[in-house]
């Protein structure tokens, strides 16, 4: 089995997060012990999408090493971050779940053997001790329920690149989402009465004024705030008469999540 042991501990350390995250891909003992990258970049281009496993719980990986989930028999959604390596014969998977205040510690972390069957479109799971075979995942297809939105949450995220998100002045969950090039761009507020407000649509920089307006392409109407980045790592949103915002850093599960709770538990205010 190699490096097997090795390469776990490093993986462990590896998916170890405080509440900025940071791509795991930077840790620097896990890539040196990997013998060869390919296998774990062959694997990680594999594993991007929506899957289903046999008990009918929902994953979703995204390009950031986030992930979230959606557990059937639990009736709970989890998100947390993923690390992967290989020793050159086997590739290791190492997922850590947030803890419910979206921190994360070390507890909540899970291991396997993760290999993609190609053949079958399958991902397959193996317990690292045994190298049985505990699980596997499949593509998700939707219900065609109006209410399965799975699909779109699952298209958000492989939109976006970047995420931010906190609290505004009144207390409202804020969280900000958008891609590389602005195209597509996301404001989600939430009050504590799950009333929510959104913008969807295209997004704009004035690099002079230093704001961001987002134009909603359902409603037609539109949100401009200024950005100041603070000392702390933190931005300030200032959204003028509404108020203002400070956000930190989050992984796109953050804004995945935020939509599915929004559409599935909340009021729309727009």
């Amino acid at each position: 089995m190699k490096n097997w042991k090795k390469i776990m501990a490093g993986l462990c350390a590896a998916a170890m997060v405080s509440s900025m995250v940071v791509p795991v891909w930077a840790a620097e003992e896990t890539t040196e012990e990997a013998a060869d990258d390919g296998d774990v970049a062959d694997v990680s281009e594999a594993m991007l999408g929506l899957w289903k496993d046999s008990a009918g719980d929902i994953y979703g990986f995204y390009k950031d090493n986030s992930f979230f989930g959606q557990w059937k028999d639990e009736e709970q959604d989890i998100l947390g971050v993923y690390a992967l390596s290989s020793d050159g014969e086997y590739t290791a998977l190492a997922m850590q779940f947030a803890n419910d205040d979206g921190t994360y510690d070390d507890e909540n972390m899970v291991s396997y053997l993760v290999q993609a069957n190609e053949e079958e479109n399958l991902l397959e799971l193996y317990d690292p001790e045994t190298q049985e075979l505990t699980a596997t995942l499949e593509p998700y297809e939707g219900t065609g329920d109006e209410a399965d939105y799975n699909k779109t949450y699952q298209d958000m995220g492989d939109l976006l690149t970047e995420c931010y998100s906190g609290e505004t002045e009144a207390g409202e969950t804020f969280i900000y989402a958008a891609n590389e090039d602005g195209t597509f761009c996301s404001v989600l507020v939430i009050d504590q009465d799950d009333n929510y407000v959104s913008f969807i649509g295209k997004g704009t920089f004035d690099e002079e004024n230093a704001t961001v307006t987002i134009e909603d392409e359902v409603s037609e109407m539109s949100l401009t705030f200024g950005v100041t980045a603070n000392d702390d790592d933190t931005l300030t949103l200032d959204m003028g008469d509404l108020g203002s915002a400070t956000v930190q850093e989050a992984t796109l599960a953050v804004a995945v999540q935020g939509l599915k709770y929004a559409v599935e538990n909340g009021t729309e205010m727009n």
